[in-house]
C-alpha cells in the first residue's frame, strides 16, 4: 500500500477513533456519528469523491438535516415509525433540491429520529466530524495525494424526480412501519436508507453488481459487530475506539479488495459501536435482510431508470 493509500486510510481510522473515545470519555452516545465513516470511505478513500458535491454543501447539509432530526423528536409527538418516515420525506426533498447527489445528508437526519436523540450534542458532533474530514480532505488535494473536487451543479427537479420521491416514500413508509413493528428497525438503519435512495438512481453502478453490493453491506455489518462484540463484550474490554479503528480499517481493505466502494456499507459497520450490545449479535442479520429489500425494491420498481 502506496502512500496515497497509507494516509486517507490513517485518516480515517484516527477520525473515528477519536470521535469514538470522545463519546466514551464524555459518557454521551450522541457524539457517535456513524455517517462519517461513509463520509470518509466517499471524501478520502475512494479513487474520487463519489459525490457530484463540494465541501460547503456537504457541510451546509449535514447540519440542516442533523437539525431537522433533532427537532422532529421534540416537537413532533408521533410514534417512531412516522415520525422516522417524516424524516426520510424532508431528507428527500431536501436531497433533490441540495443541486447535488449527497445521499448521506438522509441518514443525517433519521438517525437522531430511529435512536430518539433529543440533544443538540449530537449536532455539533455532526458539524465538528464532517468537518474534519473535509479539513482531510483539502489537505489531501493540497498534497496532490488525491483529486481535485470537481462539483457541478445538478440540475432543477423535474416531474420525474418528484414521481421517483413518491415512490421511495411510499416503499420506504412500508418497509419502516413493518421493521418497527416487528422489533427489527435495523433492517431500516438509517444508512440503508441513503443506499436506497442511491440504489434507485440511473447513475449507480452498485445496480450493476448488485449480489455484491447486499453482500459487501451485509459484511461490513458483520466486520463491525464481530470486532464489538468479540473485542468489547464476549471476551475482552477493550475499548470501542479499538474495535471501531479495526472496524474501518477492515471494510476499506474490503471494498479495495471487490473494487466497490459504498459509503452507507461503511457507516452501517461503525452505527455496530452504537447499538445496545443484546442488538450486536442479530445486527449483521437485520442489515443484509434490509440492504437485499433496498436493492430488491429499487431493481423492481425504478426499471425505467436503469440504463440499456
Amino acid at each position: 500500500m502506496n502512500v496515497k493509500k497509507i494516509i486517507p486510510t490513517s485518516m480515517a481510522m484516527i477520525i473515528v477513533m477519536l470521535m469514538i473515545q470522545a463519546a466514551y470519555l464524555l459518557d454521551n452516545k450522541e457524539i457517535i456519528f456513524p455517517e462519517i465513516a461513509a463520509i470518509a470511505i466517499g471524501g478520502l478513500i475512494a479513487p474520487k469523491m463519489v459525490w457530484n458535491t463540494n465541501k460547503r454543501r456537504i457541510l451546509f447539509f449535514i447540519t440542516l438535516c442533523a437539525v431537522f432530526g433533532i427537532g422532529i423528536v421534540r416537537y413532533v409527538p408521533l410514534p417512531l415509525w412516522m415520525q422516522m418516515t417524516i424524516a426520510f420525506f424532508i431528507s428527500q426533498i431536501l436531497f433533490i433540491y441540495s443541486g447535488t447527489t449527497f445521499a448521506p445528508m438522509i441518514s443525517a437526519i433519521v438517525l437522531p429520529v430511529m435512536l430518539q436523540t433529543d440533544t443538540v450534542i449530537y449536532i455539533l458532533s455532526a458539524i465538528l466530524l464532517t468537518t474534519l474530514i473535509l479539513v482531510c480532505r483539502l489537505v489531501l488535494e493540497k498534497a496532490d495525494l488525491t483529486g481535485q473536487t470537481v462539483y457541478q451543479k445538478t440540475e432543477a427537479p423535474q416531474k420525474k424526480d418528484y414521481q421517483d420521491v413518491l415512490k421511495r416514500l411510499l416503499i420506504a413508509a412500508v418497509v419502516i412501519f413493518a421493521a418497527v413493528s416487528f422489533d427489527v428497525k435495523f433492517v431500516v438503519a438509517p444508512p440503508l436508507l441513503v443506499a436506497f435512495t442511491e440504489f434507485s438512481k440511473p447513475s449507480c453502478g452498485a445496480r450493476k453488481r448488485a449480489f455484491t453490493a447486499v453482500l459487501l453491506t451485509g459484511a461490513s455489518a458483520l466486520i463491525g459487530a464481530v470486532f464489538r462484540y468479540l473485542l468489547c463484550i464476549r471476551f475482552l474490554e477493550l475499548p470501542l475506539s479499538f474495535a471501531a479503528a479495526l472496524t474501518i480499517l477492515a471494510v476499506i481493505l474490503l471494498m479495495k479488495k471487490v473494487a466497490m466502494f459504498i459509503p452507507p456499507a461503511a457507516a452501517v459497520s461503525i452505527l455496530a459501536m452504537l447499538i445496545p450490545a443484546p442488538a450486536v449479535p442479530w445486527f449483521p442479520l437485520q442489515i443484509t435482510l434490509g440492504a437485499t429489500v433496498a436493492m430488491a425494491a429499487a431493481l423492481v420498481f425504478f426499471k425505467d431508470q436503469q440504463k440499456i
